[in-house]
Order: structure tokens, then C-alpha cells, then sequence
């Protein structure tokens, strides 16, 4: 259940945190680029913000506005040197997020969608998860399709390998490479991809995308919402399945590492 008075909370807590310096802090040498896109959820970015900011492990925060008909500078209430606004002049699809992360100064990437609320501390578990283990990206949710692709099932608060993460990303340079030549072997140009770039991405790395239980974790109440929500849009399965299919032929990772 998405809990809004909750939401708020934390997001008061974490603004508390900031005034009084109480940052998360990670003991390793590596640092962390984050990737936000923000396309009709301009008022979410202060409460995403308000983790992303408290990590002081990260690098930068590249904000992607890809809704012209939005100047995403008057919801912004929290100031930060890491913070980089990219006003997109035309609509742009979530497939940017991997052409931003060519620009990363990191090696270690994070892109988190805009319905998606954090703790500081979560972000820094899926952060060493990714140092530790960096042949493969890592979520906390994903979905894994039925052999014959008629059937999907959506996996959280779990340890496993999935197909196809969801809601965000963690991931390497190494992986965004790899996410364009499989483009390439496609046919695919990166600008046209309107939905389901997290697909191609979950198969970039050497072995199945893996997802964490890192507990309870917050979301929008419009996440699911018509007209908001992409994964609402007509066509937007059959193009998942697709995708799926062409990704277990082209990848052809071994399919028994799923506890079914």
C-alpha cells in the first residue's frame, strides 16, 4: 500500500537531517553519479532530492527535466553544488538516462525514476552492492516473464536475479557500453526507445540483473496512474515482451537461475 502521510514524514526527517549535517557517509574510495529524470511529477523532485543530497558519496545529481512544458527550477526548494539541471528542448524519453550516462563522472551510476522515494541508506546499500558485485546491475525490483512470455511477475523485497529491473537502476559505465552495442546489434536507435530502455539495460551485464531487500520501499500514489504512469500506455506489454524475447536470444543467459 503507497502511505503519502508517511512519504511526507520521511521527507521531513530527511530535511531535518540536512539542516543539522547528519549526512550518510560511506566508507569506500568510490563515488556515485546519479541520473533523475522528471517528466509529470515536478513536485516529487524536493522529496528524491532530499535523499539523493544527504549521501555524501555522491558525486553529482544530473536532473533531467524531459517535459518542456515544465520549468522544473520553481518546484525546487533544496540547493545543492551536485545538483546539474538539464532542461531538455523537446520531450525526451526515459532512454536518455543512458546517453546522460556517458557524461557521468562516475563509474558507478544510479538512476532512479521520479515515483521512487529513498533513504539515504538504501541508496548506500545498493551503492557497495554495485562495487562488490559490478559485472551486473542491481535494483530493488524487477520482473521475470514466463518461458512462453504469456505471464510476468513482478519481484521485490527479494535476494535473485531478475530480467528486467524497474523503478531504478545502479549500474556502470561498463554497462551503459554494452546497453548501446546491443542497440546497435538491434537496430535501435536510443532516441525512438519511448519505453521499456530498462530492458536492454537488465541484460547488460554478464549474467541476470540482481535484486535487493533493502526493506520497505516508498512510492508515489500516482505510480500506477493513467496517463501518468508509462507503463500504462497502450502497447507498452507487447513492446516489454518483445524486448524480453529478443534479449533471451541475443544474451542467451541460462534461464534455470530462476527459483520458479
Amino acid at each position: 500500500m503507497i502511505d503519502s502521510f508517511n512519504n511526507e514524514r520521511d521527507h521531513r526527517h530527511r530535511l531535518e537531517r540536512l539542516a543539522t549535517d547528519q549526512r550518510c557517509q560511506s566508507n569506500r574510495a568510490e563515488r556515485l553519479s546519479v541520473i533523475l529524470l522528471s517528466f509529470k511529477r515536478p513536485r516529487n523532485l524536493n522529496k528524491i532530492l532530499s535523499c539523493l543530497t544527504l549521501c555524501d558519496f555522491v558525486d553529482e545529481i544530473i536532473l533531467s527535466n524531459n517535459n518542456p512544458e515544465f520549468q522544473i527550477e520553481e518546484y525546487l526548494h533544496i540547493d545543492d553544488s551536485r545538483i546539474r539541471i538539464i532542461n531538455q528542448p523537446e520531450r525526451r524519453y526515459a532512454s536518455i538516462r543512458c546517453e546522460l550516462s556517458l557524461e557521468a563522472k562516475s563509474e558507478f551510476i544510479l538512476a532512479i525514476d521520479d515515483d521512487i522515494f529513498l533513504q539515504p541508506e538504501q541508496v548506500l546499500r545498493l551503492f557497495e552492492c554495485l562495487i562488490d558485485a559490478p559485472d551486473t546491475p542491481h535494483g530493488l525490483g524487477g520482473q521475470i516473464f514466463s518461458d512462453d512470455l504469456s505471464s510476468s511477475r513482478l519481484v521485490s523485497n527479494r535476494e535473485m536475479p531478475i530480467e528486467a529491473l524497474v523503478w531504478l537502476f545502479a549500474y556502470t559505465k561498463q554497462h551503459v557500453n554494452k546497453y548501446f552495442e546491443i542497440l546497435d546489434a538491434l537496430n535501435i536507435n536510443n532516441r525512438q526507445i519511448e519505453s521499456s530502455e530498462d530492458v536492454p539495460l537488465s541484460f547488460s551485464g554478464e549474467d541476470y540483473a540482481k535484486v535487493h531487500d533493502f526493506g520497505y520501499l516508498a512510492r508515489c500514489h500516482t505510480s500506477g496512474k493513467e496517463g501518468v504512469a508509462t507503463w500504462r500506455n497502450s502497447g507498452f506489454t507487447e513492446h516489454r515482451k518483445t524486448l524480453i524475447k529478443q534479449m533471451r536470444e541475443l544474451r542467451n543467459f541460462n534461464r534455470d537461475s530462476f527459483d520458479e
